[in-house]
């Protein structure tokens, strides 16, 4: 009987999901249509969701929709349409919603961290309390900056170890990336063989894949298949054991007579603190969800996007010159890079944007929901509509960017080589860390990190192909997907100047 019931249970919401899948909301976007209740879910790889909807923009234009295991999406495919529908208010405020995630409900405790909760008073509490921690981190803040230069002189031994030899240099870009976020954490880095940095990567190369788009529409779907023995539900029980794995050592760590602090600390001293209402300012949740979402945010993008570029210049030598001829004129070959040089570097910088903008390294931005009915694009899109910042085809539009698949830093100079400035039209299609009031929440301190690792690289090694193996072009489309999109790996040789 009880087996009957839910039968009928189920058929009633498929058929309203229906009815009000093809006779829903009037002058609503184009889209494919799919399945009731399932959608397109056939239709799509779910780990290159990016994929298919570049192919789909093709078809329907900068906004369309599409339905997937009972969810409505609406998908923006152009910068001018998510600058309008994430500066302009009211649908501002209305789209800074985030849809249920099974990420932010079953990994990160119920929504209790920083990018993958909605605004609620308490999330606007967390949000400026991350933002006070990361400000650190920016421009002007020499003692932090110091930090990563330190951690930059166990990088740059390592180069020198290689001694020109054919080198995986994905090993030591995550030592060099790990140990900032070590430094960040608790205030001292451990190196590979420490009691973080194994259990960090582990992290964040299963969460990674764990946290993509397609994956989390699938398991919030069906939140039950975490229970049964799949791959990525076996994957979703590692990641948690090992972040608690991670947070025990870091409390250890903590209490360790030593004078370096970092941000864990600072978390544990403000779940002593209270609001004005006598309630704590951050509870032990959030320090789980903060420090899932830094670690995530500060290690994939970054390193990502330094992998990326050292298998770029690597087949440019003609740009390497170019870099290194402008980081001698600015910087010399006697003293460190400091984050002051970022304005003297123009070409640097435009590399490291045009690098972004090639990879798109978030090729879908965390997606983002509608807290009421609203306009986007000039169409009706209702209450508790998904929308999919589709950062890959805003950033290989061939309506925006010439030869989109062609890496060209170029496209961000002037006639002068002086970097364009941020007001121009080029610019502003430029949107690698998203937009409005959910932009990336550590920008600067990512900007920083692959300046200060550039610039010095530049400073002492020339890369170059690996000895007697082919060294391919990096195409972006052949990147391993995730949330973050990681280069394949790769063999180079770094040849001391």
């Amino acid at each position: 009987m009880l087996l009957y019931i839910l039968g009928v249970i189920l058929l009633i919401v498929c058929i309203k999901i229906t009815i009000k899948s093809y006779f829903g909301e009037k002058h609503g976007p184009p889209g494919p249509k799919g399945y009731p209740f399932f959608g397109v879910i056939f239709e799509v790889d779910i780990s290159k969701l990016h994929e298919k909807l570049y192919e789909w923009t093709q078809q329907y234009g900068d906004v369309f929709q599409f339905q997937m295991l009972g969810k409505k999406f609406i998908c923006i495919n152009s910068v001018d349409v998510l600058r309008e529908t994430f500066f302009k208010e009211p649908c501002a405020t209305i789209s800074a919603a985030r849809p249920p995630t099974f990420v932010g409900k079953y990994v990160i405790r119920n929504y209790t961290d920083v990018i993958f909760s909605s605004p609620s008073p308490s999330w606007t509490k967390r949000r400026k309390f991350v933002h006070r921690l990361l400000h650190t981190y920016g421009e002007g803040i020499s003692s932090l900056e110091n930090q990563v230069l330190q951690n930059l002189l166990y990088f740059k031994g390592k180069v020198k170890d290689t001694n020109s030899a054919n080198v995986n240099p994905f090993e030591i870009v995550d030592e060099f990336i790990l140990s900032t976020i070590e430094t960040l954490f608790i205030g001292r880095r451990f190196g590979r063989e420490g009691p973080l940095q194994p259990f960090m990567k582990i992290e964040e190369e299963l969460g990674n894949r764990l946290s993509s788009p397609g994956t989390d529409a699938v398991y919030s779907a069906a939140p039950f298949l975490r229970f049964l023995p799949l791959p990525m539900s076996l994957i979703f029980h590692e990641v948690k054991s090992v972040h608690q794995r991670i947070l025990d050592t870091l409390e250890t760590l903590s209490k360790e007579d030593c004078e370096e602090k970092g941000i864990y600390h600072t978390l544990k001293e403000a779940t002593e603190e209270k609001d004005e209402n006598g309630e704590p300012c951050i509870n032990e949740d959030n320090i789980y969800g903060i420090l899932f979402n830094l670690a995530g945010a500060g290690y994939l993008t970054t390193r990502g996007t330094l992998l990326s570029v050292i298998q770029i210049l690597a087949k440019k030598p003609g740009l390497q010159k170019l870099l290194q001829k402008e980081v001698d004129e600015v910087i010399g070959r006697d003293r460190n890079p400091r984050l002051s040089d970022r304005s003297k570097c123009p070409l640097l910088e435009a590399v490291v944007m045009e690098t972004l903008r090639y990879i798109s390294h978030v090729p879908v931005f965390v997606l983002h929901s509608t807290s009421q009915s609203t306009t986007i694009g000039g169409y009706n899109v209702e209450k508790d509509t998904v929308i999919v910042p589709n950062s890959w085809t805003m950033h290989h539009s061939e309506k925006h960017w010439d030869e989109p698949f062609r890496f060209k830093p170029e496209r961000f100079l002037d006639r002068d080589g002086m970097l364009l400035p941020a007001t121009n039209p080029v610019r502003k299609r430029f949107a690698a860390f998203g937009l409005g009031k959910r932009g990336c929440l550590g920008e600067v301190f990512a900007k920083s990190r692959i300046f200060l690792f550039l610039s010095s690289l530049m400073q002492m090694a020339t890369i170059d192909e690996p000895e007697g193996k082919p060294l391919l072009d990096l195409d972006p489309r052949k990147m391993v997907p995730g949330i973050v999109l990681q280069p394949q790996e790769y063999e180079v040789r770094f040849l001391l100047r």
